[in-house]
């Protein structure tokens, strides 16, 4: 869920770290450093901006170390003939060509996209943002209508779906019961996306990350500490 949040700084050794306060329905504190390097508080309502920093500071030889250790971050993506693209964990090389309306397909691990403007980086880019959208639509909408009955709620409250391109978090779940899911997502493996699905899911029965969540988790998805891992993984490799 999303909460209010704010941006401050700790000081970590020599270095003024940026850090997000992001308050929320949980009810502990807790400090989260992002593949990318942005790090996180997350903190119940009615929880203090010093209160936040303070518990982190309690926290800087950790999150020092957590920072030194982050992998290189991946190189960032290009938008050009033989550029290569995740989809759904496999590595698609571009093949772009110039026709008069967009067309996209996949073979033997290429995708060929014909652009009126195949040439422009930016045209490209619009264009297979656009692909993966419709991809993902029709995707999760799926991976949500197979999941969602293992919950025994009635079908009458199936969760709406929203797509968003989110920086910081592959899902979320809102307390009226609609599930957000990042549009990147549609990059990672079919394990990974299910396991995503899974954990919003469970939110419409435990609005928290407590041991009761964790057992909705395991009796559904038992695996979902591997399938989690795998998604970590494809995220420093694809950012």
């Amino acid at each position: 869920m999303t909460g209010h949040q704010h941006n401050a700084q700790l000081r970590v050794g020599d270095s003024a770290i940026p850090v997000r306060v992001r308050h929320t329905r949980r009810r502990t504190l807790g400090l989260y450093v992002f593949p990318d390097g942005r790090v996180e508080i997350r903190v119940p309502h009615g929880t203090t901006r010093e209160q936040a920093l303070a518990f982190a500071a309690g926290r800087r030889a950790w999150l020092r170390d957590t920072l030194q250790a982050l992998p290189e971050p991946p190189a960032p993506p290009t938008y050009v003939d033989g550029a290569v693209h995740p989809y759904l964990g496999e590595a698609l090389t571009l093949r772009l060509y110039c026709r008069a309306r967009r067309h996209c397909r996949i073979a033997d691990g290429v995708l060929h996209m014909g652009l009126p403007r195949p040439g422009e980086p930016v045209a490209v880019e619009q264009a297979l943002r656009e692909w993966y959208r419709q991809r993902a639509r029709g995707l999760f909408e799926e991976r949500l209508a197979h999941w969602y009955p293992a919950l025994g709620l009635p079908v009458a409250q199936m969760p709406a779906l929203r797509i968003r391109a989110m920086r910081s978090r592959w899902g979320s779940c809102s307390s009226h019961g609609g599930v957000n899911l990042n549009l990147w997502l549609i990059r990672a493996p079919l394990d990974c996306i299910d396991y995503v699905v899974v954990h919003e899911l469970c939110h419409l029965l435990e609005f928290n990350h407590g041991s009761r969540f964790h057992a909705h988790m395991d009796r559904i998805l038992p695996d979902w500490r591997t399938r989690r891992q795998q998604l970590r993984e494809h995220q420093q490799t694809w950012g």
